[in-house]
């Protein structure tokens, strides 16, 4: 991580859940519950099901050109686990890599098997929205398919007043995600 990345991290670590894994709480005025399932192609010999897998859980699910993970699991050179927190920065413009939004989350399962990984986190109250998301990666019948489900709301005056551009972020960081998946 540079210094002020660092910096940004520290500040924002030990930020309270926004949260709780079983417990929605008050549902926010606005909100969606995403679930998307993609069928990410052939995969005879499993190759591609490990190098997703691999990305998942190193913190490199999303390209840098939607969303940036920082976190200690990275100086550790290690993967992530459920309770690192995962410092984010999500491009305004994808070709400005300095312009962009900062929000800090937990991981709250990463794991993986044979044949299956998982890799989901929850926001924090350092975080623009609200909810929690998580990535099941499967390889059956030798194919792989990856499965996305995300509940989230604004939680922010920054996100109401921005709800189109914050919505159109989010689905394009789930978009360019799997169109990476997809080249491998």
């Amino acid at each position: 991580m540079s210094e002020s990345v660092r910096r940004r991290f520290e500040a924002y670590a030990h930020s309270p859940l926004s949260w709780h894994v079983g417990k929605t709480g008050k549902p926010a005025l606005i909100s969606w519950h995403d679930h998307l399932e993609e069928d990410l192609g052939p995969d005879p010999d499993g190759r591609r099901f490990t190098e997703i897998a691999n990305r998942m859980l190193s913190g490199r699910y999303y390209p840098p050109d939607a969303i940036e993970f920082f976190g200690l699991w990275q100086e550790e050179g290690r993967e992530l686990r459920a309770g690192d927190r995962i410092l984010q920065r999500a491009r305004l413009l994808p070709f400005l890599p300095s312009v962009g939004l900062w929000a800090m989350t937990e991981a709250y399962v990463a794991e993986r098997g044979d044949d299956t990984a998982s890799f989901g986190y929850l926001t924090t109250r350092k975080h623009f929205g609200r909810g929690i998301w998580t990535a099941t990666l499967r390889h059956e019948n030798d194919r792989v398919t990856l499965t996305v489900d995300g509940l989230s709301g604004p939680r922010s005056w920054l996100f109401w007043l921005g709800l189109p551009i914050a919505r159109a972020l989010q689905k394009r960081a789930w978009r360019r995600a799997v169109e990476e998946f997809r080249k491998l």
